[in-house]
């Protein structure tokens, strides 16, 4: 019976682990939608921002005669370059946390899911076998202290029996001295002995 329940426990256990692993998978997939939406926005942004370049460029080559309109034009696209280079450095981070987010999910799912064996951590060993033998040896463990109470019941018995035959004992050695001195009482003074019980 311990071991349909330990193979229940087992089964309930690898159905959950099944269950998280596969929410890992959809929140992995939902993200990597959405960062390739992101990407796609980045992307849209930066090309918009390059025409935007090449425009006031176009407008700076037509006005090049005019000082003022130039040094402003060189301040604008001086911004300009200067958001683009924060927002690749944005585009940058953000793919190096996804590669991490996604290389740590795969490796999780990797060493989670061999097969149709599940491990737990990095070292491998079974996790099914490895509650087996936990299992397995807190079933001797609990038969251990079954044999242990069943032997301290029967010492307790033994003593119970030992005091039983004590008080009787003393029970007979109290009423034999009671008796042996009602009949030293009764002999000296002559009369017949009653029995007292």
């Amino acid at each position: 019976m311990g071991s349909l329940m330990s193979k229940r426990y087992c089964s309930r256990e690898v159905r959950a682990l099944e269950e998280e692993i596969q929410e890992m998978k959809r929140e992995r997939e939902s993200e990597a939608r959405a960062h390739e939406e992101k990407w796609e926005e980045w992307e849209q942004e930066k090309e918009e921002q390059m025409e935007r370049i090449r425009s006031l460029e176009r407008e700076v080559m037509e006005f090049r005669g005019d000082k003022g309109w130039l040094t402003m034009g060189k301040e604008y696209i001086v911004e300009q370059m200067e958001e683009k280079a924060r927002r690749e450095e944005a585009v940058e981070k953000w793919k190096q946390l996804y590669h991490a987010i996604k290389t740590e999910l795969d490796d999780l799912i990797l060493t989670t899911h061999q097969g149709e064996r599940f491990f737990w951590g990095e070292q491998g060993g079974g996790m099914v076998e490895g509650l087996q033998r936990e299992l397995k040896v807190k079933e001797e463990m609990v038969e251990g202290l079954r044999r242990s109470l069943a032997a301290m019941e029967m010492e307790s018995m033994k003593k119970e029996r030992e005091i039983d035959i004590l008080r009787q004992s003393l029970r007979i050695l109290s009423n034999a001295k009671r008796n042996d001195i009602i009949i030293k009482k009764s002999s000296h003074r002559g009369l017949r002995c009653r029995m007292i019980a």
